[in-house]
């Protein structure tokens, strides 16, 4: 490269600094010298007309990987964007695409990125100028040149879905007017502004992805699930006026509803909204009772594009051993040493070869995360004594504050017997007491084991009632977790999960580090089925990851002991999703093997010490490549 060259870009004279960016100045770098980078990108598909197209790296020039300092690329034309980028010649850099759009703020939402496991990458340039031409999606690790691109996180803007998710929606006055099982459905922005986008999902098997709406609405009839996916700025998250238009059919239209985002109470709810007729606006076809999610961004720390394991899970992995509340449920006959759900249950798994373990996550009433399998617990005041059943008193956690909660007596019923355990406090071995906190587990455990961590929300059933009352806000709850596990816990194989579908999809939308995993129990004979229709088969769960990005689904055991079960896991595969497969049904060491068999990505089980299959001899996580490989997870 000439001296020329390495003096001046666009005019400027250019000296380095001690970081990656280039900066005025009165000399420069023998060794090391300015050139003009050129990044030229084709699409596959044309973008919208609202978006544009951006890139970020992991030098200053480039915003080093942050959302609110990259790079926009300039249009050439429909397919075909560009831009040049003064850059050190000697620096090796790492890049991403990303597709966004500006509300009227000019905050940036991220439509879609590439989410490679590993970024792009450019060597050093020798050149005046050189130039890079890529395709948005495709890098040289697409060994089927299909493009991997997936949806951003929240940073300025949220998610408000509108749920058509259960078997009776529709309370109708006149059958002949208003036919809830014929009817389209569409949901139309009053006012129009920048950065709000209408999607929908109907949750179809292999045609469940978000798409924009048809010209006359969704086709709905009793049994579909559509959810209505609608993103749009913070500042409009109080004051947006939506329509509910349903039409026939033959595309006429017989009604609508208005929605006013100041009515929204809390994270989730339900709206009652009359369908007013389109003929006469004094008449009411019928009422609607609307199921709402709200997804606010991630609270705390932004997070960046610098790397993502949300959908890291290669398909050399070998079906792992998953220690279900780590060495097994306690609360029973014949149960194992440790309790389950502490320090010393997660450990002994461990030390039995399990490559994760799961355990479930609560919070108290001061927001403390805990971990706990049941809502609540039995217990009694201090010094009562205790003989029957009917004289503990039961508890929900998200009532009680931590320090009171590590007082409490705890009690359980089994065989209609009573038996009393040692209190957290009076516990003297540390690993061994109960409710410790998620940030304790994340700090004791060694990174080579892999958490599965279980969001606890209880589910409404479907016969009426709830598995427990919780008045703490969703949002909050999933920002708390989420805190304590990106700043404690990164550096280790981290997925979560949690059989409330929206808790799911808030703990994909708001982060793009872990991976998220639809925990359901499907076609159960065991269990009340649960009201969200999301929940009642395995593939209504691989439909609804499907829609929403996950990474997969957790179903239970009951469903994959008929003929047909490794075509249903199939099927989940062909989506590109895991399963990882739980319940009673797996405790033993022929089902391990069956479900190793079968195809389940892993197996959750009780127990590691007495049904981990023959012969291993070590987790698979325990590998310094692969520890490596997780480590670039910390974002402090």
């Amino acid at each position: 490269m000439s001296d020329q060259c390495a003096a001046f870009v666009d005019g400027a004279s250019i000296t380095y600094g001690t970081g990656n960016e280039l900066e005025s100045g009165s000399g420069s770098s023998a060794a090391c010298k300015p050139t003009l980078r050129e990044f030229n990108v084709r699409l596959e598909v044309p973008l919208a007309a609202e978006e544009r197209l951006g890139l970020t790296g992991d030098v200053k020039a480039l915003g080093e990987w942050q959302l609110s300092r990259s790079v926009a690329l300039e249009s050439l034309d429909e397919l075909n964007w560009q831009a040049t980028v003064p850059l050190q010649s000697c620096r090796q850099l790492e890049y991403r695409y990303f597709v966004y759009v500006e509300d009227l703020s000019g905050y940036k939402q991220i439509r879609r990125w590439e989410t490679h496991f590993k970024p792009r990458s450019l060597g050093p340039c020798t050149e005046l100028q050189c130039s890079q031409l890529d395709v948005f999606g495709i890098t040289s690790d697409n060994s089927d040149l299909k493009p991997q691109v997936h949806r951003g996180w929240l940073n300025h803007e949220a998610i408000l879905q509108l749920k058509f998710n259960g078997e009776k929606m529709f309370q109708v006055h006149d059958i002949e007017t208003f036919d809830p099982q014929h009817v389209q459905l569409k949901i139309v922005p009053v006012e129009k502004t920048a950065g709000l986008h209408v999607e929908y999902s109907k949750q179809e098997y292999g045609k469940s992805q978000l798409e924009l709406q048809p010209t006359f609405g969704v086709p709905y009839t009793k049994g579909d699930i559509v959810i209505f996916h609608i993103t749009l700025p913070l500042e409009r998250m109080m004051e947006q006026h939506f329509r509910l238009e349903c039409y026939s059919m033959s595309n006429e239209l017989l009604g609508s509803a208005t929605l006013v985002t100041s009515d929204l109470t809390g994270s989730e709810g339900v709206l009652h909204l009359p369908i007013k007729s389109a003929k006469n606006a004094d008449e009411t076809l019928a009422r609607l009772r609307l199921p709402y999610v709200a997804v606010q961004p991630y609270r705390y720390s932004p997070l960046d594009f610098k790397n993502t394991y949300a959908h890291y899970w290669p398909k050399s992995w070998p079906n792992l051993d998953v220690g279900h509340r780590g060495n097994g449920k306690s609360y029973i006959a014949d149960a194992p040493a440790e309790r389950e759900n502490t320090i010393a249950s997660f450990l002994s798994a461990h030390e039995h070869h399990a490559d994760m373990i799961e355990l479930d996550v609560h919070l108290t009433a001061d927001g403390v995360p805990v971990i706990y399998h049941d809502f609540g617990l039995r217990t009694a005041p201090p010094g009562k004594q205790i003989s029957r059943p009917d004289q503990l008193e039961y508890v929900l956690i998200k009532d009680i504050n931590y320090e009171l909660l590590k007082r409490l007596r705890i009690f359980s019923v089994i065989a209609g017997q009573v038996r009393e355990y040692p209190s957290h406090n009076a516990e003297p071995r540390m690993e061994h007491r109960i409710f410790p906190t998620l940030v304790e587990v994340l700090e004791k455990l060694p990174k080579s084991l892999g958490i599965d961590v279980e969001i606890k929300w209880p589910q409404r059933r479907q016969g009426g009632g709830s598995e427990a009352e919780q008045t703490i806000d969703k949002n909050f709850f999933a920002d708390k977790v989420l805190h304590q596990v990106i700043q404690k816990g990164c550096g280790r194989p981290i997925i979560f999960s949690s059989f409330d579908a929206d808790m799911c999809t808030m703990l994909r939308f708001k982060q793009n580090v872990f991976p998220v995993m639809f925990l359901t129990q499907g076609e159960t004979k065991k269990w009340q089925p649960f009201l969200d229709l999301r929940t009642r088969t395995f593939i209504a769960a691989v439909n609804n990851a499907q829609a929403f990005e996950l990474a997969g689904t957790a179903p239970h055991a009951e469903d994959f002991l008929g003929e047909n079960a490794s075509e249903m896991l199939q099927k989940a595969k062909d989506l590109g999703q895991i399963a990882v497969i739980w319940g009673d049904d797996c405790n033993s060491k022929e089902r391990v093997q069956y479900f190793t068999r079968i195809g389940a990505t892993a197996t959750c089980y009780d127990r590691s010490d007495l049904f981990m299959p023959e012969g291993k001899r070590e987790a698979f996580f325990k590998s310094p490549a692969l520890m490596a490989e997780f480590a670039a997870q910390c974002r402090i």
